[in-house]
């Protein structure tokens, strides 16, 4: 983790070189000021400047020599760069390179100086709250705070593809008249971002040291009860399915989410059951089998615990309310 701070001309393989990084709240759009594809050749070199906003930069081909602060970046195909508007950056040496560049300004983002230790912690945090899956994630009005790094290498052909498919198409919304393009180019970028973070959290948990056999199991359990909560799932079906022991799985789910394994179950198949009541025409027994309840009046005595109404007194208050 010590090439940005030794200013070496030499690019790493390191993803996390750098000590700055960024949350931002993924509910809010960037303000997207320019956005397109560039390719320089010498003697061309990027002039001095303070931009006053946040620029993207994502290699494509060749090689770019770029100084922020004076600290020296190589950046070559397939790394993702953020320039902070505050800092003074400048081309350091003329090379063939051609490259999306994002300008924007986004009120939500907020630099973080973070150690490797205090980066490692982030991003286990950042992991856990992405599958938690309880009714206060589904607030929209609320917070969603993703991580970005300033420098970072889109190791797979997937994740590169993806990320320039998506900048492609804000290339194309923010050069059309038509009414809207604006809101979806901020919509491209802003998935683009989603994206790349997403690739940051998988590569840092395992490059951190976060990624441990318990904390594995942990993640695989997490995503497995949010995305079949709807089955019937004991605790000896989740013996068979991850060849561990339960009593072992949800000590170690507990100490990781706060909570026992089947309670955070339960509080995703009312969460779920919530959506269905406000959503759907379907009846409470229908619900009740949709989420993974064999039983409507065990499941109705489930929901009012959870929720403090019956599941059918909460579709007359929000459907009433909509």
């Amino acid at each position: 983790m010590e090439y940005f701070e030794k200013h070496s001309e030499k690019h790493s393989e390191n993803h996390f070189s750098g000590k700055r990084y960024y949350l931002y709240n993924c509910r809010h759009l960037p303000e997207i000021r320019l956005a397109d594809t560039a390719a320089i050749e010498p003697p061309y070199v990027h002039r001095r400047r303070t931009p006053g906003e946040y620029i993207i930069y994502l290699i494509r081909q060749g090689e770019m020599y770029l100084a922020e602060n004076d600290i020296l970046y190589t950046l070559k195909p397939g790394d993702f760069f953020l320039m902070d508007p505050d800092r003074t950056h400048v081309g350091k040496k003329a090379t063939c390179c051609e490259y999306y560049y994002i300008h924007f300004q986004y009120s939500s983002l907020t630099a973080l100086e973070l150690t490797d230790t205090e980066l490692g912690e982030k991003l286990r945090e950042q992991k856990l709250q992405s599958l938690m899956m309880d009714s206060s994630r589904r607030n929209l009005a609320g917070e969603e705070l993703l991580m970005l790094p300033k420098y970072f290498h889109l190791a797979s052909d997937a994740g590169y593809h993806v990320t320039t498919q998506l900048l492609n198409e804000a290339i194309a919304f923010h050069n059309s008249p038509t009414a809207g393009c604006a809101a979806l180019c901020a919509c491209r970028v802003l998935e683009a971002l989603v994206h790349i973070s997403r690739q940051f959290l998988a590569a840092g948990l395992q490059e951190t040291g976060n990624q441990s056999r318990g904390s594995r199991k942990v993640w695989e359990l997490l995503d497995y009860l949010n995305m079949f909560y709807y089955e019937a799932i004991s605790g000896d079906s989740l013996e068979e399915r991850f060849g561990c022991n339960f009593d072992y799985m949800n000590r170690l789910f507990r100490q990781s989410v706060g909570k026992p394994v089947f309670q955070y179950l339960t509080e995703v198949r009312v969460a779920h059951a919530q959506e269905l009541l406000v959503t759907s025409l379907m009846k409470v027994s229908q619900i009740s089998e949709k989420v993974g309840f064999s039983d409507e009046s065990y499941f109705s005595k489930v929901f009012k615990r959870h929720t403090g109404v019956s599941p059918t007194n909460y579709a007359k208050k929000h459907n009433g309310s909509a």
